[in-house]
């Protein structure tokens, strides 16, 4: 059984990828809060062209280390993926596509299923919206 999977892609400005967020991502996994499913990083140089990053490669220790120590569990990001990031990128900018299982939430799903529940309905509220919510009471 596998706990819910999500994806986030993140942008950053320039098209050079320091592996500085991967220390967040680390400490989430050796917590087993989640696991990391797929890791790619996307780049568009000045011209519009695009890349995709080995972070392994990056020159950056951090990211060699991570990269040889937090290895997918899978390998869910596809050319169409990439395409599709691409496509909401600016020249030279460069994002981070994440693709996580949430471990924390395994409990829950078997205590759901073995109290014969079912799921209704799902949805996210992102931070910016629950700010919003609680300006409003």
């Amino acid at each position: 059984m596998r706990g819910p999977i999500d994806y986030i892609v993140v942008g950053f400005e320039g098209n050079n990828f320091d592996g500085s967020v991967l220390a967040a991502l680390a400490e989430a996994i050796d917590k087993e809060i989640i696991a990391l499913v797929a890791l790619s990083v996307i780049a568009k140089d000045a011209e519009g062209n695009v890349t995709t990053l080995d972070i392994a490669q990056s020159g950056d220790q951090f990211a060699v280390e991570f990269a040889q120590k937090y290895q997918p569990t899978g390998d869910l990001v596809t050319s169409d993926d990439i395409d599709e990031v691409a496509d909401l990128l600016e020249n030279n900018t460069a994002a981070g596509l994440l693709v996580v299982e949430q471990l924390w939430a395994k409990p829950l799903k078997k205590a759901l299923i073995d109290a014969n529940g079912v799921l209704v309905a799902e949805g996210r509220i992102h931070p910016e919206a629950a700010q919003e919510l609680e300006g409003s009471n």
